[in-house]
């Protein structure tokens, strides 16, 4: 018999998306074997937008602690085999369960491709680029890069028993830092570069609270330096590096001095991510100093401007 898989969906409040994305699910050429969903204590009870036809089974929490918490209470009471983790507001291609299902039972991981949507418009086909993730081969610096996302990956649920899960510490960015663990074990995956899932980028969603998404990551390297093999410590320099940009601009300078500090211990950081002026500063000065002559060039100079010496790689 194929292995059998489990959709575990976290809710907090989306409502009529959670409906919308349950009917995806169950307009599959092949069904999973069983849907959980996890209400994190919502205003609005998740239990009031399953659709009575759909045999899903929701868990409510007593207190709102975070996605980290709720996958890990779904993870636990999943009965299947594989299981995976997916957003109450985003949806699924027709074809995923079946398209994942294949040849499950010979590997550990799957990830598929996503395509992004906001205020439905296309946003982006490819996601998370897996077309890279397959010519380099490195599934671990690719985490590092940050570039896989919760609904990309089906999972021996075996497997996440055995790394505990989420870190239920984070509350942003645990799916970066679970990704990252999960990699730095060595998995068998495979990949399937079709968008089978799509993401739904929201003004309400929790990704759009920058400042704590840009804070957890930090947290999250932290941890990461301390557990990492020596030699992913390029790579986390640069992330942190970035990072600590990210956190500047959003006038947490503090924050974003730890995270350089941090990066220069791992580095020093070649500011990959930055354009070459950033990179020739931050060399040169630091990269507070680059951050704040940054801060300075776009106040002076106007934006449209600011677009052509870009454009003219300047």
């Amino acid at each position: 018999m194929p292995p059998t898989i489990s959709v575990l969906i976290t809710y907090y409040n989306e409502r009529e998306l959670l409906t919308e994305c349950l009917r995806s699910l169950a307009a599959q050429t092949q069904l999973p074997d069983e849907i959980l969903i996890y209400d994190d204590a919502s205003t609005y009870p998740a239990a009031e937008y399953v659709p009575s036809d759909i045999p899903a089974q929701v868990i409510r929490g007593d207190v709102n602690g975070g996605p980290a918490r709720g996958r890990n209470m779904l993870l636990r009471a999943a009965t299947a085999e594989y299981v995976h983790f997916h957003d109450a507001d985003d949806l699924f291609e027709p074809t995923w369960c079946a398209q994942v299902g294949a040849g499950l039972e010979e590997i550990e991981v799957v990830f598929t491709e996503i395509r992004s949507f906001a205020n439905g418009k296309l946003l982006s086909d490819r996601v998370l680029g897996l077309a890279q993730l397959q010519a380099e081969g490195d599934l671990l610096r690719f985490c590092i890069r940050g570039s896989m996302l919760v609904p990309a990956g089906t999972y021996r649920r075996g497997l996440l028993l055995e790394l505990g899960g989420y870190r239920e510490t984070l509350w942003q960015c645990e799916d970066y830092d679970f990704h990252i663990r999960l990699a730095a074990r060595g998995v068998h995956y495979r990949l399937i570069d079709t968008p089978l899932v799509i993401i739904r980028v929201r003004l309400e969603g929790r990704s759009s609270r920058q400042l704590e998404v840009w804070a957890s990551a930090l947290q999250a390297l932290k941890l990461q330096a301390k557990e990492l093999p020596t030699a992913y410590g390029k790579e986390l320099a640069e992330m942190a590096a970035y990072v600590g940009s990210q956190l500047f601009k959003l006038g947490a300078r503090h924050t974003a001095s730890e995270a350089f500090q941090l990066a220069h211990s791992l580095g020093p950081p070649t500011y990959a991510r930055q354009r070459r002026s950033y990179r020739l500063l931050a060399s040169a000065l630091g990269p507070e100093a680059a951050e704040w002559i940054s801060l300075s060039y776009r106040r002076l100079l106007p934006e449209p401007l600011r677009r052509a010496l870009v454009q003219r790689g300047l």
